[in-house]
């Protein structure tokens, strides 16, 4: 009897001891079981994160064709001696010139027989007596260009030495780009010598500011100046991205910044304009970007 009961209490022990291991395991299992459920989507979500902003990567990688709708901030502008600018579009560079009451009357339809495609026009200069700095001809050159279906833009000659004074002349300019429409670009002009002294970063802030005032009254703005002043006198990290219409007076424009336009000589000549007028190329279509993206009142 005794024998009996030892053997039955080992066999109770044995069960026991079975039965608390089947349970830990159990245990541990759906513990496991349990974490692989939870990190599983965790890791598909990522995996599915990771193919999706792959796929966004390679959806917006740059081409190499020139979308014609960019925003102003995005346009396309080139160096006048880069083969890049051999272009999606074989009528560029296109040939213009810029006037003011300075070249007299001009007779617009021989300009055009003469084969210039653009003008750029002086609207305006300072900010002090708008009726006086009104150029004295902008009337007749905006009539006699649209007449000819000549397409045009603008500029402002700058005697602005700070940026509440370039605030000024942009509210100015702009009550007298309201006047038509204009396919080109409409500049800043800067350059005189009353800037000299003031600093490359106040110099870019100046023109930021301007520019920005045009643009945010729909207007595609860019700004002028002289090789030399835009390479020892700006602060070109601040000007990134700004359109830039240069003024090298030589056989070759050695900006080495990018730049959409360049005016290559104050000397040129034209039929319909007496005595010596400026000349300058053009590297960007601009009327299909300004149209296209509805500014400068279109």
């Amino acid at each position: 009897m005794e024998k009996l009961l030892r053997f039955m209490l080992m066999v109770t022990l044995v069960f026991n001891l079975s039965t608390n291991s089947h349970i830990t395991t159990f245990a541990q299992e759906k513990e496991l079981a349990l974490k692989v459920n939870t990190i599983a989507p965790a890791k598909e979500e990522e995996l599915t994160l990771k193919v999706n902003t792959k796929q966004l990567s390679k959806e917006k990688q740059p081409t190499d064709k020139v979308d014609t709708t960019l925003t102003p901030k995005e346009e396309p502008v080139y160096k006048a001696d880069d083969k890049k600018a051999e272009q999606q579009d074989q009528t560029l560079p296109r040939i213009g010139i810029d006037v003011s009451y300075h070249n007299l009357d001009i007779d617009w339809q021989a300009v055009k027989d003469s084969g210039i495609q653009f003008a750029i026009i002086r609207t305006s200069y300072g900010w002090e007596l708008w009726d006086k700095q009104t150029d004295r001809k902008l009337r007749d050159n905006i009539n006699g260009a649209k007449s000819v279906g000549m397409p045009i833009g603008a500029y402002h000659y700058s005697y602005a030495t700070t940026q509440e004074e370039a605030l000024k002349e942009a509210d100015f300019f702009i009550t007298r780009l309201r006047w038509t429409q204009w396919e080109y670009p409409v500049f800043f002009d800067f350059e005189d010598r009353c800037q000299k002294s003031l600093s490359p970063e106040q110099k870019s802030d100046i023109i930021v500011t301007f520019i920005n005032r045009l643009r945010q009254a729909g207007y595609y703005a860019g700004y002028y100046t002289f090789l030399n002043r835009q390479r020892y006198e700006l602060d070109m990290s601040k000007l990134q991205g700004q359109n830039l219409w240069v003024a090298h007076w030589s056989p070759t424009c050695d900006c080495q910044v990018p730049y959409g336009m360049w005016q290559y000589t104050s000397d040129g000549s034209v039929n319909g304009i007496n005595g010596r007028v400026d000349m300058n190329y053009c590297y960007v279509d601009y009327p299909t970007i300004i149209k296209n993206n509805h500014l400068n009142g279109f």
